[in-house]
């Protein structure tokens, strides 16, 4: 060119402040992350796009750049068209679920306004035809034209729905009046020879106007937003003040409830305690007393009907002894809490001390007591390692007959600590713990001198065991027999 082209300038100006609200709307929108400014990016791209198209058809390129540049403005003015829908559908709310047929409507628009270009690229790539793509460019300005009515349509139908509403009403002027004039000279333009620079002058104006109140208007609309949400934020903080006192009071209600049934099991526990220690000291000592009578009397007896009498009275007496025994120690482990004391227990030693207590008993019953120590120590506590011992030795004589073992063993499997206690006798209910309701006691059973079994022992046993973190087994058939099988970690942990 041999000289400056002022309308060139001004073209490349307007372009340039474009591209400006371009980045910073996008930028915004990178940070804010909200939709409605990437639509309005959109808006922008498409008419920075679409200026810049002029600088190339009117600058010196070569035949081949103007024709792309031609035909590349109807995909420019198609990308404007599309942001402008989607910031007007974005701004006014427009969603499905509270304005459908206004909805659907965007919906059918946008789907022209992308299909439009494609077809028109693909004419341009394949078919070439003239006369197809002046209909697809005709097409493209009226739905562009349609499009600015439809969202002044809607602005109207929205005037009441929102406050920001209106003021999207209002600030449509410059944009309805550039496309107007826009439009309108295009379409002169391609039937008369007239001078478009003062419209494309005009219309920059307008479109910078307007570009300058859609961002006021998307200030506003952020500032409502937050004044909205902090609102919003308010009322729940409020709802969630009021919630937490609710609980709060309802916590402080319970705790006091729980206090008060605390204080009353205390004392209910107290009653119990006292109950439990009449029965230590009236009870079991007083039996314990009589068993020692009734032995001095059978030492002295000839007769040996008598001799049976005092023998089976003493068998009754030391039922009862047992019974009472394994009450305390249940009552103990329930009402006052057993604190574990474990340590590296001897096997042998707890095997003989099982031995010396019960040999009378056995010696009576014929039953021989037989040790199998295969693993030496096991780390435990000692007091409950011997109650467990004494339930089940006592047990396994009880259900043993005349001339039959009871066998003590210890051995290490698959990396656990097994003590088993194996009797041949009567032989039991192996799921006899699944099967007691909580509100029953365990069913008495009969040994084979006529024994009592209570089956506390059972129960004391188990607990004892998984406080200790094993395991008890129980495998029994009738008449055969009955083994425990104790299993528990070598190192002792729980």
């Amino acid at each position: 060119m041999d000289f400056i082209d002022f309308n060139y300038v001004l073209t490349s100006v307007f372009t340039a402040i474009f591209g400006v609200f371009g980045i910073y709307h996008l930028a915004s929108f990178l940070v804010l992350r909200h939709k409605i400014l990437f639509y309005y990016f959109i808006l922008i791209l498409g008419l920075t796009l679409h200026w810049g198209l002029y600088l190339i058809l009117k600058g010196s390129f070569g035949d081949e750049v103007l024709v792309i540049a031609e035909k590349a403005s109807l995909t420019t003015a198609m990308i404007t068209t599309f942001g402008l829908l989607m910031f007007t559908k974005n701004y006014l709310n427009i969603r499905k679920s509270n304005h459908p047929n206004l909805s659907k409507t965007y919906i059918i628009f946008k789907m022209i306004v992308v299909c439009l270009p494609i077809v028109h690229v693909l004419n341009a790539l394949i078919i070439g035809e003239g006369w197809f793509n002046n209909i697809l460019v005709m097409l493209a300005a009226i739905t562009a034209m349609v499009s600015i009515f439809l969202n002044i349509f809607s602005g109207f139908r929205l005037y009441n729905v929102e406050k920001f509403n209106r003021y999207y009403l209002f600030s449509y002027a410059p944009l309805l009046l550039a496309a107007i004039l826009y439009i309108g000279t295009w379409f002169m333009q391609r039937y008369f020879d007239i001078n478009v620079n003062p419209i494309v002058l005009i219309t920059s104006i307008l479109v910078t106007l307007q570009l300058i109140l859609f961002s006021i208007l998307v200030g506003f609309k952020f500032k409502s937003i937050e004044e909205e949400n902090i609102k919003t934020q308010v009322e729940i903080n409020k709802m969630l003040t009021k919630e937490v006192d609710k609980q709060t009071k309802n916590l402080q209600l319970a705790k006091k409830s729980l206090e008060t049934q605390n204080g009353e099991l205390e004392t209910v526990n107290k009653l119990k305690n006292k109950l439990f220690s009449l029965l230590t000291h009236d009870v079991r000592g007083p039996l314990n007393n009589i068993t020692v009578l009734v032995e001095m009397i059978e030492a002295h007896l000839t007769d040996d009907d008598l001799k049976r009498i005092t023998k089976k009275l003493k068998n009754e007496i030391h039922d009862r002894v047992s019974m009472v025994n394994a009450l305390l120690e249940w009552s103990y482990k329930q009402l006052e809490g057993i604190k574990l004391n474990k340590k590296l227990c001897d096997i042998e030693e707890a095997f003989n001390s099982i031995r010396n207590e019960f040999e009378r008993v056995a010696k009576e019953k014929e039953v021989s007591l037989i040790f199998d120590i295969f693993h030496p120590e096991l780390c435990i506590d000692e007091n409950m390692l011997k109650v467990i011992l004494q339930n089940l030795t006592s047990n396994a004589i009880k259900f043993s007959s005349k001339g039959q073992q009871v066998i003590l063993s210890s051995q290490r499997e698959f990396g656990k600590i097994e003590i088993s206690v194996q009797d041949f006798g009567m032989g039991m209910n192996t799921d006899w713990y699944s099967k007691l309701d909580d509100d029953l006691m365990p069913q008495i059973r009969e040994g084979t001198n006529g024994e009592k079994g209570t089956g506390f022992g059972l129960l004391i046993t188990k607990d004892f065991v998984e406080m200790n973190g094993g395991e008890m087994i129980c495998e029994s058939e009738n008449n055969k027999g009955t083994k425990f099988i104790l299993r528990f970690n070598p190192s002792g942990e729980v």
